[in-house]
């Protein structure tokens, strides 16, 4: 590994991940030592860890890391349980595992889910000066093979260099303390120099002094897919960050619900955005832009670069200028997935805006994930209820003998989180006032899939017999 060189990009750097882990404190035992989990396994849910039972790791989603808690050395059982719908499950045991006194662990769960695994994973025995840090790394992404890393200064050509290490899935590297300075990683296909992931110039110096695991893992949503299969977590004593390939954009999709918006146009409607990433700003997004109208589809996106973007509706053809609408701005990170629904009214109230929504879109084989949104400001407070496909009729839901609602009190422009249920046929009913007002039936959650529901209602508020849904996915 050449000391020379360095890894930046401190607007990346920035993004530290924040998931929230609970821990729980050590057991006030004398005898100690640390445990870091971090969560690799591309399509697994979020899991608890537990040691001798005792959950001392809560919720760990996909790309975190527990950072080191301190727990009693000697002989404990681990367990990774899986949290899935209808009761959680343990996918990862490893009985009378000795954790040495003062000692240091790290436990990755890798590998997609029907063959995930624990990997004890070594950090770098280096101890990094004042100005140095010391880096191990590891493949812990089932979505590449045998692959060539080349980690250079950030405008270094690798065209006549030799790979700095080659490695397979779950290898393991340890590069030693390094200055901590700019660097730049690139991996590619063996022996061809085809990148597959370049992170650009990126900046270790706020690292000084610490020691740091970088994994590769895998991309999981269809915007850094198409950037990269891999990304890279960094991995610090406390907590980790995510690294995109240089070339991963932002994505959104939106859909027109704002039922009196041809009225007042006089037609269909266009869109603007305004951002200092675009190339030319403002740009037109969409043009002819009409009631349900949905772009680009309800199951895909389109990528734009990040950043912050202010949104203008006109009526079509007038241009920027003869906007009628302009939004507050929104900040559209690298790697995220947006849904963004035009809803409201024009001419009356609630006023006409949008509801933006990020999209987690990864892929859980144990689940179906739903979200839904309210964007029927007619049909006022409701309650929602999802029921399994034909269990019961109109009348049924109408009558509350469908059980509790999934939601209550729900009022427009709300939107949930993810809830996640088993893979399965249901109906979706929205009852406003005592009156079912939506039925969807036999909507098809498949394991793995993403779902948002969107409540809409007719066109110019033609009670109600037009109330229905949009159904979106990954």
């Amino acid at each position: 590994m050449k000391r020379k060189n360095s890894f930046k990009r401190s607007a990346v750097l920035a993004s530290v991940l924040t998931g929230v882990i609970a821990v729980s404190g050590c057991d006030n035992d004398d005898e100690t030592a640390q445990l870091r989990v971090i969560h690799a396994s591309p399509d697994a849910p979020a899991v608890n860890v537990k040691l001798n039972s005792r959950v001392r790791i809560s919720d760990l989603d996909y790309a975190r890391s527990s950072g080191f808690l301190e727990i009693d050395s000697g002989s404990q059982d681990v367990a990774v349980e899986a949290i899935i719908p209808g009761g959680n499950a343990d996918v990862i045991t490893v009985p009378g595992f000795e954790f040495g006194e003062n000692g240091r662990y790290t436990i990755m769960a890798v590998d997609n889910t029907s063959v995930i695994q624990a990997l004890v994973v070594d950090e770098s025995a280096a101890v990094p000066a004042a100005d140095e840090v010391a880096i191990a790394v590891l493949h812990a992404s089932p979505a590449a093979t045998t692959v060539d890393v080349y980690v250079t200064g950030a405008d270094d050509s690798i065209d006549s260099i030799n790979p700095t290490f080659t490695f397979d899935f779950k290898d393991q590297v340890d590069a030693g303390a390094l200055p901590a300075g700019v660097y730049r990683i690139r991996v590619t296909a063996p022996t061809t120099k085809t990148v597959v992931f370049d992170s650009g110039p990126v900046d270790l110096a706020g690292f000084a002094g610490q020691k740091l695991l970088i994994s590769a893992i895998s991309t999981t949503n269809s915007t850094t897919q198409a950037a990269s299969p891999i990304k890279l977590l960094v991995a610090t004593d406390e907590s980790a960050l995510t690294l995109f390939d240089t070339a991963t954009t932002t994505a959104a999709r939106v859909v027109h619900l704002s039922p009196d918006a041809g009225t007042a146009a006089g037609g269909p409607v266009e869109v603007w955005a305004s951002s200092s990433a675009l190339p030319a700003s403002p740009a037109e997004l969409i043009d002819a832009f009409s009631y349900t109208d949905i772009v680009p589809a309800a199951d895909s996106y389109v990528g734009v670069p990040a950043g912050d973007y202010v949104f203008d509706v006109a009526p079509n053809g007038s241009g920027i200028g003869g906007s009628v609408y302009t939004s507050p701005s929104l900040s559209l990170g690298q790697g995220e997935e947006y849904t963004v629904v035009a809803a409201g009214y024009v001419l009356t109230s609630p006023a006409f805006g949008l509801l933006a929504t990020g999209d987690d879109n990864r892929s859980i084989v144990t689940q179906a994930s739903v979200k839904v949104v309210h964007a029927a400001p007619a049909a006022g407070v409701v309650d929602v209820y999802v029921t399994p496909a034909g269990a019961f009729t109109t009348e049924d839901v109408a009558n509350g003998l469908a059980g509790d609602p999934l939601l209550s009190d729900f009022a427009f422009g709300a939107i949930t989180e993810y809830v996640a249920v088993p893979p399965d046929s249901y109906d979706i009913w929205v009852v406003a006032g005592g009156a079912v007002a939506i039925d969807a039936n036999n909507v098809q959650l498949a394991a793995g899939s993403v779902t948002t529901v969107i409540a809409r209602e007719p066109i110019d508020s033609g009670l109600p017999d037009d109330f229905n849904v949009i159904v979106l996915t990954n």
